[in-house]
């Protein structure tokens, strides 16, 4: 068997193992998968405590109109705090309803959490996107949460206001199954002027399963006995010039 053989199978070993070992990878995107129910996507949303003993609270579909005009929403009964996706960008106010990402709204003293829960183990690349929508903004407070390795820990991801109109935050989350990270959009000023577009995506490469683990194993077993049986001056590279 020629090295070129060998190669070609190498070759073909690799690119079979990557398709297995990859197999699990997913993208989980907050704007795309909102249709107005809790959990799709793997995200939820809630109506985060104002202070000591008040309880977080997931928002639900009015059983009326949205706050803001959209297709879908998700709110506190019939006010804020709520979530709104928009399929169609529009005005409204003094705010702007975008068709590319969440339009989220605080409360008057309730923040609100969007929160994302590992559906396997795994290191989830995040990236988000906070935009400012009101045209005369007074400010929100931005906090990363998660709870990896069992302990629920909070973050401050920054500020949006008048002179910051948008903010984008990236990095890599270490989740088991059910664990989660999630944004709070905290009202820093007037709650009234607080809408705020929001674009929350992340990325794993899964974790492979174990049919791809024994592909590895007898693939690269496969792989050494045939070098096993190659003569040694079919696997020496010639030094003849």
């Amino acid at each position: 068997m020629t090295m070129g053989v060998v190669m070609k199978l190498f070759a073909g070993l690799v690119g079979a193992l990557t398709l297995a070992s990859t197999a699990q990878a997913a993208t989980f995107d907050a704007f795309a998968s909102f249709d107005g129910t809790q959990g799709a996507g793997h995200f939820s949303y809630l109506r985060m405590p104002a202070g000591p003993g008040d309880p977080a609270v997931l928002l639900t579909a009015p059983s009326g109109n949205c706050v803001v005009t959209s297709d879908y929403c998700l709110q506190d009964g019939g006010a804020l705090p709520g979530v709104y996706k928009a399929l169609t960008a529009h005005a409204e106010g003094t705010y702007f309803v975008p068709d590319d990402q969440l339009l989220v709204h605080p409360g008057a003293s309730n923040p609100i959490g969007i929160f994302f829960t590992a559906p396997q183990d795994g290191v989830y690349d995040y990236t988000v996107v906070f935009n400012v929508l009101d045209s005369s903004p007074s400010g929100v407070a931005l906090v990363g949460v998660t709870n990896a390795g069992g302990v629920v820990g909070a973050t401050p991801l920054g500020g949006l206001n008048a002179n910051l109109l948008t903010l984008t935050r990236t990095g890599s989350v270490s989740l088991t199954q059910g664990q989660f990270f999630g944004l709070i959009v905290n009202a820093a000023g007037s709650y009234s002027n607080d809408s705020t577009g929001v674009n929350f995506t992340l990325t794993t490469g899964g974790v492979p399963e174990p049919a791809a683990w024994a592909l590895m194993v007898l693939g690269f077993g496969g792989a050494g006995a045939i070098l096993r049986r190659m003569r040694p001056d079919q696997g020496r590279p010639s030094l003849a010039v």
